[in-house]
């Protein structure tokens, strides 16, 4: 058994704490109330107002926590005050409410609880306010405006399950979204009534009302009752009826109620009867038969002797209207049944069919089941300087307390009520979930939150891409595609059968806005829209970026996409990656593409160069298993390549990791192709250099560099060759390969055929000189003789030397000379 402590445990602790001045030793008292637990008294040290407490310790401290009580100071928030019937020890004064996390030990728990009584003491007591607070208005202005966020200093920053209002994104307290004062908060309703408000109603399921008014309640009884509110604030009944929807919240109403009576009048009797009321409703004092139901009783078959009572004006009103509304029944009926009233419905279920059966069967149960205890919530905001301040509030059915006469009228029974009293709830305050805390530590770097992403093609990769930005916090994104959901994409995408037959964009879309419900809706920039040609004809168009370019509105198409602060192309289609390559030249552009198999993803990205030529001769590198990418037997191209889902997931997010990684520096990452075997995952990035003097770039892989520093030395200085390729302009040479010399032809002749003739020799690789990063005159001059060879198809050829420390320096013979590159960061 755990072994607590004795009550001369608690009266050493706080004898001998610093903070704390002993006044009452502990003990455990006779009062039954209070037996198990240890009381002493303390005072605290260096408050702003005396602070003496009440500590009442259980025995079997901490598995039960603590109480501090005091008569010291009062009006506090979270200094709680409650009705004797809740908490018999409330004569010996308020506690405070702490919220304190468990500690395993007695001694450990001491210390929790006076950490959290002191932070209570350092957010509360201020010197511009008494000990005492009485002034209703402040007391109400304190409990708005404070906030729990320091009371769980060991949660602070997470999400509460336990909140009844969630506010999630930063709209919640800038009047400037609250241009009207009453309205309805977009939801997610839960099944246990707590509800998560949203600035875009996308995907929420419950309207809950509001309304913000301009001053406090006056005090925190008015907070308890609705009909104190409507009164201070002057709510018309249009106005409650928007907070309680379900509710009879107006100040005076009618009903008819029915004795069992078995009496019918003919028509004549039934009209000279009304008439006869009428008339006494005429005088200035009319007195009807009736009785007077006091408001503290609930049950409204408790039964009284009827007398004359005076009726009042406004109930004057409400009798007549009834009055003329049974008049046109008799009239139309030639005559009256006072049973009918009471009898009607249950007389007409016999010839109900089975539709209005269930519809009544349905109601009835609503009401003796649901019904009467039906909840009611809605949320009252208060102007505060720059911000508004929430509360939530809610109510059921049988919360109202009414004055209620019963006027038994013989021809007709009318109960007319008066709302005197309808008690309110406070439930917990709103919790506030910030843009920051939706995503917290998950988010990307804010360089790349607040770019303006574009992103072309939805496919496996697009999609995967999409949901990763989404859920780490990047909210400004364009998306096109053309296509719509196929049962193809399912398995490798993150759509599912309920898109199918959905563009894909409007489907993704949709998704994004469910991962991240606070981006504005207008932050998702769908491109393409459903366009009907004739009654069996419909076409999703606009949807796809290049596809709908043509000659006459490539300007537009650029216009479009130009603005956006990168694009990321995922089609895999050389066309498209051609397009704006050169068409938009100064853009930073990223090309994602993954290989059979999915055994490769290349990462090609506009720092290191033209990203089409990049990704044309880097992907070209790869042999890849083309053996089924079509339809065997008919040629036509499979909609699908070999690659599970959890291959191109883990590839794309690894991608990018690496693009956010650099993104926090303000750069895109430089080009890689990330591979996996039986050691793992191989990143082989891009390293560029640029040629000294020149605007000519050189890119080579991480794998390539391996392979040279790692090649055999050989007798005659002659390593092997580089193999690659010139862009078209002749701005960026790309190498590809560095192979040694031993069988040269066929590794050259291997790679000009597997890259369909974009890969073809570009230098060679030899020993440097005697220092480091130089070379010989004999190399000079056989590079100088190659470039005048016209069968060697180039006239710039490269050398690549290898230094003593097995390094490479890169060379470009130009002008009649070799000119270093170097490399860039």
């Amino acid at each position: 058994m755990f072994e607590y402590k004795e009550a001369s445990f608690y009266t050493s602790y706080f004898k001998n704490h610093p903070d704390f001045e002993l006044v009452e030793e502990f003990k455990e008292l006779e009062d039954q109330e209070e037996k198990n637990n240890y009381v002493g008294s303390v005072e605290v040290l260096g408050t702003i107002h005396p602070l003496l407490l009440r500590v009442e310790i259980p025995k079997s401290f901490p598995h039960q926590k603590l109480t501090f009580r005091t008569t010291s100071i009062s009006g506090y928030p979270h200094l709680i005050h409650q009705s004797p019937s809740i908490d018999p020890n409330v004569d010996k004064g308020d506690w405070f409410c702490l919220n304190t996390p468990f500690a395993e030990t007695a001694e450990g728990q001491l210390e929790q609880e006076i950490s959290r009584l002191k932070e209570w003491i350092k957010h509360q007591l201020r010197k511009d306010l008494p000990a005492h607070i009485t002034d209703s208005n402040v007391i109400s202005a304190l409990r708005f405006a404070n906030a729990y966020d320091w009371e769980n200093l060991d949660e602070m920053n997470e999400f509460s399950s336990k909140a009844d209002l969630t506010f999630i994104g930063d709209f919640y307290s800038d009047p400037d979204n609250f241009e009207k004062a009453t309205g309805h908060f977009h939801c997610i309703k839960t099944k246990d009534h707590r509800y998560y408000a949203l600035k875009d109603k996308s995907f929420t399921n419950y309207e809950l009302p509001y309304i913000i008014v301009d001053e406090f309640p006056k005090s925190i009884e008015n907070l308890s009752d609705f009909v104190a509110l409507r009164n201070q604030y002057e709510w018309d009944d249009s106005t409650c009826k928007h907070l309680l929807p379900s509710l009879n919240v107006q100040e005076w109403s009618i009903s008819e109620y029915f004795n069992i009576i078995d009496k019918k009048y003919s028509e004549e009797e039934a009209l000279l009867t009304i008439k006869k009321i009428k008339d006494e409703l005429s005088k200035e004092d009319s007195y009807l038969p009736g009785r007077l139901i006091p408001s503290n009783i609930t049950n409204n078959s408790v039964q009284s002797e009827s007398h004359p009572i005076k009726v009042f004006p406004s109930s004057k009103t409400l009798i007549i209207e009834k009055l003329n509304e049974l008049e046109k029944k008799v009239i139309n009926n030639h005559g009256y049944n006072v049973k009918s009233g009471f009898y009607d419905t249950f007389s007409k279920i016999d010839d109900m069919d089975e539709e209005e059966r269930m519809i009544y069967d349905s109601e009835v149960d609503y009401w003796c089941e649901i019904g009467q205890f039906l909840l009611n919530f809605f949320v009252l905001g208060v102007r505060n300087e720059k911000e508004i301040l929430w509360i939530m509030l809610g109510t059921n059915t049988r919360s109202g307390k009414y004055e209620e006469t019963k006027f038994n009228l013989e021809i007709a029974n009318y109960s007319i009520k008066r709302l005197i009293s309808y008690e309110l709830w406070r439930r917990s305050v709103p919790q506030k979930i910030s843009n920051e805390m939706f995503f917290g530590r998950g988010a990307f770097s804010k360089n790349f939150i607040e770019k303006k992403i574009a992103i072309v093609g939805l496919g496996a990769i697009g999609s995967i891409l999409a949901e990763s930005l989404a859920r780490s916090g990047i909210y400004s994104l364009g998306i096109w595609d053309s296509d719509i959901v196929e049962p193809g994409n399912i398995c490798r995408s993150i759509y599912d059968a309920r898109d199918m037959g959905e563009s894909k964009v409007q489907a993704l879309a949709q998704k994004i806005r469910a991962i991240n419900p606070i981006c504005e809706a207008n932050k998702i920039v769908s491109h393409g829209y459903w366009y009907e040609h004739s009654a069996i004809t419909v076409n999703y168009v606009r949807g796809s970026f290049y596809n709908e370019v043509n000659y006459n509105n490539q300007e537009e198409a650029i216009d479009q996409i130009k603005n956006y602060d990168l694009i990321i192309d995922c089609t895999g289609s050389n066309e498209m990656l051609h397009f704006l390559s050169y068409a938009i030249p100064d853009a930073k552009i990223i090309s994602l593409c993954i290989t059979n198999h999915s055994n490769e993803l290349v990462c090609i990205t506009s720092r290191d160069g033209n990203p089409f030529e990049l990704r044309k001769t880097y992907l070209s590198r790869i042999e890849q298993d083309t053996k089924n990418f079509y339809l065997e037997g008919s040629g036509c191209y499979s909609p699908t390549f070999l690659a599970t889902y959890s291959d191109i997931s883990s590839l794309v997010n690894l991608a990018v990791r690496n693009i956010n990684q650099n993104m926090k520096e303000g750069e895109l990452l430089h080009s890689t192709i990330w591979s996996h075997n039986t050691h793992g995952i191989i990143a082989d990035k891009l390293e560029t250099y640029k040629l000294d003097g020149y605007d000519i770039r050189m890119t080579i892989s991480s794998e390539t560099i391996y392979d040279g520093e790692e090649m055999n030395d050989v007798s005659d200085g002659k390593i092997g060759y580089i193999l690659g390729s010139y862009s078209k302009d002749g701005l960026l040479i790309m190498v590809t390969h560095i192979i040694d010399a031993f069988n040269a032809e066929a590794k050259l002749t291997d790679a000009f055929r597997t890259s369909k003739g974009i890969i073809d020799y570009i230098g060679d690789y030899v020993y440097s000189g005697l220092e480091h990063d130089s070379y010989t005159d004999e190399s000079l001059n056989l590079i100088a003789n190659k470039a005048a060879d016209k069968s060697i198809n180039t006239c710039n050829p490269m050398l690549v030397v290898r230094n003593l420390d097995r390094t490479m320096a890169y060379y470009l013979y130009i002008n009649n000379r070799l000119v270093p590159f170097r490399k860039e960061y």
